[in-house]
Order: structure tokens, then sequence, then C-alpha cells
């Protein structure tokens, strides 16, 4: 007589799962979940499912799985439930029989055995019915931020439905699972586009339900296309400017989703301005996902006789970002203020929690007065955390204090701060302190910009020179990094190891890009836990 059996261990790519803090501990006791009785029959060419409670819990690789019959075969372990065990602990397989007869199946752990007997014969009840559909759909296309449901209806004749098990297509693993009764059951996975790795890389996702009696079943579903989320921030713009001059937007594109997957994505940024929205620009930026590209959108503004103040944004395909400007009227020309600003000073660095104060000084070299709203912008992803209203008389300075209270964070953090005008910008990087690095060491690493070979001409080397002084009571090695521009940049970085009280100093630099005007920005030399800044002076190329 010839018959076909296996069992698998739950999982098909046991090499890819580490243990999950189960037991290696000699296993005490073995209790049978499915089938619950020792006695169970299926249909032949069905699935069944052997699951068992193990205390303590095991590791996948601690289980034996055995099927003794007539004929007697060795177990092969294949998909698709081997992570099953490795995160709960329980062992659990699944076996096909195509043969009529009866078959003894146990299960041994470190001595300890558990055993179920199974009668093949076409009077068995008919395996569980289940159905798995995706929301939305595989033709659809979402990018990772938007909601998924994955729903499976399953359904038993006998009235002895028991669990349902989620696994990820991909590397066919376990991800969830739902406990079931009764005849009919109807059960939802829940995730974001991001989080289903699985179907960013078009695979599907599959449902196996089981009934007390071990019947088991599976279905799939494909899911959607997934995209990488097109976010944008804008950084800067060259307003106030006159009318008929070119306005400038500066915009930083930052790609989210899976680098495997995504790689670079080609991001289309639109410009559109006005309170009656016109679009005036677009350009296409590669950008590696995860990381941040600049681009720069212009338009010639009209040549209006009365200042006009008025919104212009920046689109994605996927996100927005907006700030007003200010357009300058022939008629207003030469009575206009020019606010920029010429002093920055923070009370950084400070502890999470802590309020971040920025006090800067704010000079009118323009030839009317200046009313203009100053903010106070953090972080890698813009954010404005305060404002402040201010009018400068024509030829006056003014220093305006602003601040906000920092996020509690449990590491250090160190970000750029810039206070703006409309007008102007100045930028320090700063260092909040993480509430759980009390205690990780006392190297502090003081920086001095010594000098820089400024100005120079587009195209070539910027050097800058730092002095370095370690002013805390322990050695430590840090980064020290170089960051130029409006918008920051950081274009080189070398490592150092000092002492306490030790001094040292670094030579920094790279190649300036061949501006073709005469372009002015700020350099940083900076370490995890002070800065010093310069403004330098590339010369154009025309």
């Amino acid at each position: 007589m010839r018959r076909r059996e296996y069992v698998t261990a739950v999982g098909s790519t046991a090499g890819a799962f580490a243990t999950a803090g189960v037991g290696g501990a000699q296993t005490g006791s073995l209790e049978r979940v499915c089938p619950t009785e020792r006695a169970t029959a299926v249909r032949p060419g069905d699935d069944i499912l052997f699951e068992a409670a193990a205390t303590p819990p095991v590791e996948p690789s601690a289980t034996d799985w055995r099927v003794d019959g007539a004929d007697g075969h060795d177990v092969a372990p294949n998909a698709p439930f081997y992570s099953y065990t490795d995160i709960t602990g329980h062992p659990a397989a699944y076996g096909r029989f195509d043969e009529v007869g009866t078959y003894d199946v146990s299960l041994v752990v470190d001595g300890t055995t558990l055993s179920w007997t199974v009668e093949v014969t076409e009077n068995a009840p008919a395996a569980p019915s289940i159905d798995v559909t995706c929301d939305p759909g595989p033709d659809a296309t979402v990018t990772v931020h938007d909601e998924i449901e994955v729903t499976a209806v399953a359904a038993d004749d006998g009235g002895t439905l028991r669990r349902l098990f989620w696994q990820e297509g991909r590397n066919a693993t376990y991800v969830d699972r739902a406990d079931l009764s009764g005849a009919t059951a109807t059960v939802t996975y829940e995730t974001t586009g991001g989080n289903a790795i699985w179907f960013i890389g078009e695979y599907p996702m599959m449902a196996w339900v089981a009934c007390r009696d071990g019947r088991l079943s599976a279905a799939r579903a494909d899911g959607p296309s997934v995209t990488a989320f097109h976010d944008v921030a804008i950084t800067d713009t060259n307003a106030p400017v006159r009318a008929g001059d070119d306005l400038v937007v500066e915009a930083e594109i930052e790609p989210q989703g899976s680098s495997t997957y995504h790689a670079f994505v080609d991001v289309e940024t639109d410009l559109i301005v006005g309170h009656d929205p016109t679009h005036v620009d677009s350009e296409t930026v590669d950008v590696f996902t995860g990381q941040r590209e600049s681009v720069r959108l212009e338009f010639t503004t009209a040549t209006v006789r009365n200042t006009q103040t008025f919104p212009v944004r920046v689109e994605t395909a996927h996100a927005t970002s907006e700030t007003d400007v200010t357009v300058i009227g022939t008629d207003d020309t030469g009575s206009q203020g020019h606010l920029e600003v010429t002093g920055l000073e923070t009370n950084a660095p400070v502890t999470g929690g802590e309020r971040l104060e920025a006090t800067a000084t704010l000079a009118n070299t323009g030839d009317g007065p200046a009313s203009r709203e100053v903010e106070f912008v953090v972080g890698h992803d813009p954010t404005t955390v305060d404002t402040a209203d201010v009018v400068v008389a024509a030829g006056e300075t003014e220093t305006v204090s602003l601040g906000y209270e920092t996020y509690p964070v449990r590491n250090d953090d160190e970000f750029p701060v810039r206070v703006r005008t409309g007008d102007d910008s100045a930028v320090q990087s700063v260092l909040v302190y993480g509430r759980d690095d009390g205690e990780q060491g006392n190297a502090t690493v003081a920086v001095s910009i010594t000098g820089t070979n400024a100005p120079v001409s587009g195209g070539e080397w910027l050097s800058v020179t730092a002095a370095l002084e370690n002013t805390g009571t322990a050695t430590g090695t840090h980064e020290i990094e170089l960051v130029v521009g409006h918008t920051p940049e950081v274009v080189d970085s070398t490592s150092v190891r000092l002492a306490p009280g030790e001094t040292g100093t670094v030579s920094l630099g790279y190649e300036t890009y061949p501006v073709s005007t005469d372009d002015s920005f700020p350099v940083v030399v900076r370490s995890p836990h002070a800065s010093d800044s310069r403004t330098v002076t590339v010369f154009g190329t025309d």
C-alpha cells in the first residue's frame, strides 16, 4: 500500500529567525491544543494541524515530529509555520495523508512525548473553508502611510473552528493569531503599507484556519502596490523680493519607505503660488529612500505697483508645504526695510524636557522701517516652534528672544535651529541631552573656529580650521563635522579622541559648487556638545 504523508515543523525559513527567548530547559509538560483530543479523523489529501502547549516554551530546534504507521516514514521540516513555534514557544506542525488508514503522530521534546491517532477516511468531516481579501486590492496603489486591511472569512460545517493564523508571504513567517469558536468567523488584520513589507515586495498574505479536531485549510490574497511617501518641507525663500524679480523657493524632499525595495525614487515637485493657485515651476528629483535632497524652484514675479503678500507652496504627489512671501510693489520700492540676522546665541546644551532659548540680533539694513514676524525654526524636518512680531527702524538693531520646551528624549539629540525674518536667516546646531545618557561618560568637546581660506571662487576648495578642547572629566572619542549652507549639509567629518583637558586642531573642507553669482552662507564646525560658526563668501564664476 502506497501512502504520502508529511508533518512539517512550522515555517520554511528556519535559518532566518533568531530565538525569541523561548526556553531551552527540559520540558515539564506538553498539552494538546489542536487536535484537542488524542483521536481525530481527516479526509485523504486534506491538511491537518498539530499544536501543543509546552511548559516551559520550547525552541523549534528542540521539537521532533514523528509519523509511525505500517510503513513508517521520517518527518520532513518544510513550510510554513516554523516561526510560530519560534515566537510563541508552542510546538506546531501540519501533515497530509493521501491513503486511507490509521496513523500515529507523536511530538517528542527533551524526552517528553505527546501523541495523536489519526484516522484517514472518506467519512471524516470536510476541511473548513476560508476566503481572504485585501482592501485596497491588488489593482490599487497606496503609500507606506496608508492603511491596509486583510480580511479572512472562515466556516466549518461542524461548528468547531479553533484558530486562525496570519502568515506573510515574503519570508513565509507567522505574524499574528486569532482564537475562534463556532461555525463561522471573520477576522481582519490591520496594517500600513510601510509595515507590510511583503506587499511592498509584491508578495501575498496568507491565512490558515484550523478546527478543534485539527482539520486545516489555507487561502491567500495579493495586496496593493506600495510606493514610498514623497514628503516635502520648504526650508527657505529669498522673499521679500521686488516686483519683477525672481522669487526662489528651496525645499527638502524625503521619500519615506523601504530602502531595499524603493531605493532611488523620482519625486516630481511643483511650485504653486497665489491666493488663486497657479502652477509656475516643476522639478523632478532623484532621491534615495530615507535620505533628503534639496530642490530649488523659482518664477519671475509680476510687476505690481503695490506690495503684496501671498502663499507659495511646494507639492509632491503625496505632501504639501506652504509659506507666505512678500513682493514689494514698484510704488513702495525704497521705503521697505531689510531685516538681517546678525547674531544668534542659544542656551544649549539643555536636557530633554527643559526650555531651549535663542537670542537673535536683528539689523535693518534697508531704507525704511522693517515690520516682520520672526520665526524660531527647529529640527531636520523644519518646524516653527515660536514667533515674535518686531518693527525695526532703518539703520537700527534689535534683540529678540525665542524659545520652546524640548521633548524629553531618552538619548542625546543634535539638530539645527534657525531664526528667520523672511529677509534673512541664521542657523546653529544645538544638543539636547537624553534623560538616559547621564551616566554614559563625561567627555565634552568644545569647538572654536580659528580660520578659513575664504573668500574662494566657486569650484575651489574651502577649508575651515578649528581648535578643540575636552572640557569634561573623561577621555572620549567624538565625531567632528563641517556643516555648510542655509540649508545645513554635512560636507566633511573626522573622528577625534581627547583626554580630559587635552586640546587639538582639526582642518575640514570641501569643494565648493561653481556658483554663477557671489554667495555668502554660514559654515559650522560642531561636536556632539558644542559648535562654532562663521559666514564665508564664495565668488561667482560670472
